[in-house]
């Protein structure tokens, strides 16, 4: 595996007698010459490594230095450990013919649990807690916490992943301090990632559900979240989506393209249709994707091993296809929103939002995505990744539903 997790083979190498060659250690996920001399198996371009390299590249031993790029040994079980789709029955599909086409068929529609099995919510700390990645910005989650204690509940849990290794300045701390009931948490690196920031956050989760939110959203006074919640203890869904401004609540499905290169497409706003609308509840629809805002069973995120960890980018479709994947059911309900706001220096609750550091954001994302190259495609082994529609109304993307499975 290259730094964006290509996968690749070293397909030529020299037979030699054990006598004539190096012996190398794999210690701690390093290559070493003796216990401390650190080594990569790198690209190389002119005999020097590179961290921009083009298949067919001779590779070489070489000391570990950066940016070069190096290549990680990684058994095949563990890489496809991380991919239930990828390990699925491949279906019988001429049209379909490698491995992810197996998720395509979509788990079935939601029921209403029987009267026996119906465990209610009863005070809303107890069963519910925020989650938030951010990356350093803590006014906006301030802002975030004070609309959950003044529209949700005072005590209503929040967990906080933020980037570190920085603390913050006093002033910064108190405004955090605010909010007894908020666990905010800086780590020890720089750029930890959305993925992991929500999967540690959730795995800190002690309540039966948890709302995810980006740190630019805030919770209005009507939110429809306790009837989500209601919704939730009495039925099997595993995850309910807000209604977002644009039909971004779809369907997602593996196809070849004209060359028969596997593909990822997501189809925004084709599973707000009647042929999706869950029998019990007029205002949801059976979905495979939803906006970035939802309540989630914990146990069944944690089951499918939350995000993937080595996303710091796209990590919203995949933890969708990882649900596909295991069967987890999915919905899209149009009575639940929050409310995305982005700006900055307003002000909201009657507390000035100090603004951040615009720049070092930008910085940080920028360098984020070019980090990331091609990371998702390889990770789910496609070519592409494709998105239709999206830009009107809710359920105004007419798709055909007849083509992107049952």
């Amino acid at each position: 595996k290259q730094w964006y997790q290509r996968r690749v083979a070293i397909t030529a190498g020299i037979l030699t007698q054990c006598d004539n060659s190096a012996r190398l250690l794999y210690l701690d996920k390093e290559l070493r010459h003796g216990r401390t001399r650190k080594h990569c198996i790198s690209p190389l371009k002119k005999s020097v490594a590179t961290p921009t390299p083009d298949l067919g590249a001779k590779v070489g031993l070489v000391k570990c230095q950066r940016p070069a790029t190096s290549i990680e040994l990684l058994e095949e079980t563990e890489f496809l450990r991380a991919r239930a789709a990828l390990m699925l029955p491949l279906p019988h599909n001429e049209s379909c013919p490698f491995p992810a086409c197996a998720i395509n068929k979509r788990p079935d529609f939601p029921k209403l649990l029987p009267k026996e099995e119906v465990r209610r919510c009863g005070e809303l700390p107890e069963c519910l807690t925020v989650v938030v990645k951010t990356a350093r910005r803590p006014y906006f989650v301030v802002r975030l916490a004070q609309s959950v204690k003044v529209n949700l509940h005072p005590d209503v849990p929040i967990i906080v992943i933020d980037d570190g290794p920085d603390q913050y300045t006093l002033e910064v701390m108190e405004q955090i301090g605010m909010f007894p009931n908020m666990r905010y948490i800086i780590g020890d690196t720089e750029d930890i990632g959305i993925a992991a920031g929500r999967t540690i956050a959730v795995q800190l989760v002690k309540t039966r559900y948890f709302l995810n939110l980006d740190d630019d959203h805030t919770i209005p006074q009507n939110s429809g979240l306790t009837k989500i919640i209601d919704l939730m203890d009495t039925s099997d869904l595993s995850v309910v989506g807000a209604r977002g401004r644009t039909s971004w609540a779809g369907l997602i499905d593996f196809l070849p393209d004209e060359e028969g290169r596997p593909i990822l497409r997501q189809l925004h706003g084709t599973c707000v249709s009647k042929s999706q609308l869950l029998s019990f509840n007029k205002l949801c629809h059976r979905c495979d994707l939803t906006i970035n805002t939802f309540l989630a069973r914990t146990q069944d995120v944690l089951q499918v091993g939350g995000w993937s960890k080595e996303l710091k980018i796209s990590e919203h479709v995949d933890i969708f296809l990882r649900l596909k994947a295991n069967g987890k059911k999915v919905a899209n309900c149009n009575n639940f929103q929050s409310v995305h706001d982005p700006s900055t220096g307003n002000l909201i609750f009657g507390m000035n939002v100090t603004s951040f550091d615009k720049k070092a954001y930008r910085k940080l994302r920028w360098n984020r995505t070019k980090q990331m190259g091609n990371r998702f495609l390889n990770h789910w082994n496609i070519h592409k990744f494709t998105k239709v529609g999206g830009k009107g109304p809710l359920g105004s993307n007419k798709t055909d539903l007849d083509q992107i499975g049952s």
